[in-house]
């Protein structure tokens, strides 16, 4: 996977953060407060729209390239021990409040020092592959899992349900992730 494809992914797992970036700005619920807080600086909330827009293709495209990938690859492993990651999911989203609460979208130093945020962790996680800590994932109804030496499992099916069914699951590309 190339490194602006991986980047896309990983900036995904933000747009909740971004949608509540401009709720905190808002004062009410009304016209006038929608517009007032869009003139902030409309520059900095079109790059917001256009990056979600861009981004969540991206995942999309990910989510398709794992289905896909799982059902042309040959290889199946037997999964054994299956942990829930979905906590550890939502735990990294509360690494989010700092941008939440901080941001001030009319201010350059503040967009700046957010931006390094975001810039410092994107560097963590996708130059350790963790693509799964995606908030989207879960809203998406996709459950992570992990199972035998820090094996990630991607898949829409319930716990019981692998417990029960003892699926395989199948390898994508040399990854750590595995796709049910």
């Amino acid at each position: 996977m190339g490194l602006v494809f991986k980047w896309l992914i990983f900036v995904s797992s933000y747009i909740p953060v971004f949608v509540m970036i401009f709720l905190n700005q808002l004062k009410a619920f009304s016209e006038y407060s929608l517009k007032k807080t869009w003139h902030l600086n409309p520059t900095f909330w079109w790059s917001l729209i256009i990056i979600s827009v861009v981004s969540i293709i991206t995942l999309e495209i990910w989510l398709k390239l794992l289905k896909n990938e799982s059902k042309t690859n040959k290889n199946s492993f037997k999964i054994d021990h299956i942990q829930s990651y979905d906590s550890e999911v939502l735990n990294y989203f509360v690494t989010f409040i700092i941008p939440i609460l901080s941001l001030k979208p009319e201010s350059l130093p503040s967009v700046v020092m957010n931006m390094l945020l975001l810039v410092i962790e994107g560097i963590y996680f996708v130059s350790n592959n963790a693509l799964h800590y995606n908030v989207l994932l879960i809203i998406r109804r996709f459950h992570i899992y992990t199972f035998g030496d820090d094996n990630i499992i991607i898949t829409k099916k319930k716990k019981s349900d692998l417990i029960f069914d003892e699926p395989e699951a199948k390898q994508v590309g040399t990854t750590n992730i595995y796709y049910i």
